[in-house]
């Protein structure tokens, strides 16, 4: 298996035995857009197993700053032609290295290759959606009467994206994506658990010339800085959610059975996505539900290099909460319809409690559209991403007024949409009107 690409080596020449003098050098941390090692490094380990998989360096205080310093000094990348040019190459590297990093983030996060290889497909996409939609740089015009109005959104200054273990790549492109879309240069804190795919975009960037400044790749512990602006990465507080209601007759329930599975199990449940509950209307449980059993019980689950598995071990900490949730809802009255050990894919109904985290779906059945709707906006159980499956225009109409979510999705499951980087950018800069009378 390869998850370096071409290995580098030092060579020591006063090593006494040769066989041992060549040695594995620490990948370099980016430092204002340049490789550079660090009298410190850290290892990265499989999280199964605790292989170590390589050694990257981690950066001193003097680099962190330096790092910082130039991103604030730089301030803006005005040439929306380089920065845009900059994700399309970016994107591109990624896209030329597929099956290397796919094995790569497997290695560092324990992420199934399966899902590896979708999670280096949605970095790729969201580098070239940023590069297609870039902040309009004369922004847009508003008028009234005799008013007319120059909105145009400015950056609120350099951007700190932090990776995210559950989807380093993807989590690292995003803030790329979204800092070089608007013009800000972006400083990515890349942890020390599962900094390794985020070095390899920092390789990708480092082949296209930015100034000094526009990024760095830190891995260890985030900049403590002010003048940085911090995306919010944090998962949510509660999982997303599935509802489905009155469908057509000609809908496969198989079809969506395998979807809601699939969306809830995969990567042990661990992604920012994971659906976690399922309302299902009274009018197709009876076809459902069995189907929903099924599906949750066929989920593959084995050693995360084989292509075939969507659930690989998690870590203990993992199962033993999963573990304990199921124990107490099940000595509340739920009910165990498939799996119900810690770590396998499991089904549970009877409980409106949201599952704790790992493969766990919680399905509930709702006398009425409405109500299954309600199940999911109420106050404190809110999800934030919803599915829909209904065969009725006017309750999706009425969901997307009715529902507490930050997307809604139509006729599938809530999964990673590219499109969301339009919502960091939102986030990442500041309205500055202009109104001329």
């Amino acid at each position: 298996m390869n998850t370096a690409g071409s290995p580098d080596f030092d060579f020591d020449p006063d090593a006494d035995d040769h066989d041992e003098a060549y040695t594995p050098r620490p990948r370099e941390a980016w430092i204002a857009g340049r490789a550079e090692q660090s009298p410190d490094t850290t290892p990265v380990t499989h999280p199964a197993d605790d292989t170590e998989v390589a050694t990257v360096a981690t950066p001193s205080p003097e680099q962190i700053a330096r790092a910082v310093a130039a991103a604030v000094q730089l301030g803006r990348i005005d040439d929306e032609e380089l920065r845009t040019g900059a994700l399309q190459i970016a994107a591109g590297e990624l896209e030329a290295r597929h099956e290397e990093l796919s094995e790569l983030i497997t290695a560092e996060s324990g992420i199934p290759l399966r899902w590896a290889q979708q999670e280096v497909h949605d970095a790729v996409a969201v580098l070239q959606y940023a590069a297609r939609h870039p902040l309009p740089r004369d922004g847009r015009v508003s008028s009234n009467g005799g008013v007319t109005t120059l909105i145009r959104e400015i950056p609120r200054g350099p951007v700190l994206g932090v990776v995210s273990p559950e989807a380093p790549l993807r989590s690292a492109a995003h803030a790329v994506a979204a800092a070089f879309a608007v013009g800000s240069p972006v400083v990515v804190a890349a942890g020390t658990a599962t900094p390794l795919s985020a070095l390899a975009l920092g390789e990708a960037l480092g082949e296209v010339g930015m100034p000094e400044g526009a990024f760095s790749i830190l891995p260890g512990a985030e900049p403590a800085d002010g003048d940085l602006v911090r995306l919010e990465t944090a998962a949510p507080s509660r999982g997303a959610a599935v509802v489905v209601t009155d469908l057509a007759g000609t809908a496969d329930h198989a079809e969506i059975a395998e979807r809601i599975a699939v969306a809830a199990t995969r990567q042990g449940g661990m992604r920012p996505e994971a659906v976690r509950r399922a309302v299902v209307s009274s009018a197709v449980a009876d076809a459902l539900l069995p189907a929903l059993t099924s599906a949750v019980e066929a989920q593959p689950t084995g050693n995360a290099y084989d292509t075939s598995v969507s659930v690989s071990p998690l870590p203990a900490d993992v199962t033993e909460q999963t573990a304990a949730w199921l124990t107490d809802t099940v000595a509340a009255g739920a009910t165990v319809l498939a799996g119900g050990t810690s770590g396998e894919p499991t089904l549970v109904t009877g409980t409106e409690n949201e599952p704790a985290g790992g493969p766990v779906l919680a399905v509930t059945v709702a006398d009425e559209p409405e109500e299954a709707l309600a199940a999911v906006s109420a106050p404190g159980a809110a999800a934030p991403a919803v599915g829909l499956f209904t065969g009725d225009t006017a309750l999706a109409m009425r969901a997307q007024a009715q529902l507490d979510a930050a997307r809604v999705v139509v006729g599938d499951v809530p999964d990673y949409d590219p499109a969301t980087v339009r919502i960091t950018m939102h986030a990442i800069t500041t309205p500055q009107l202009t109104t001329l009378t």
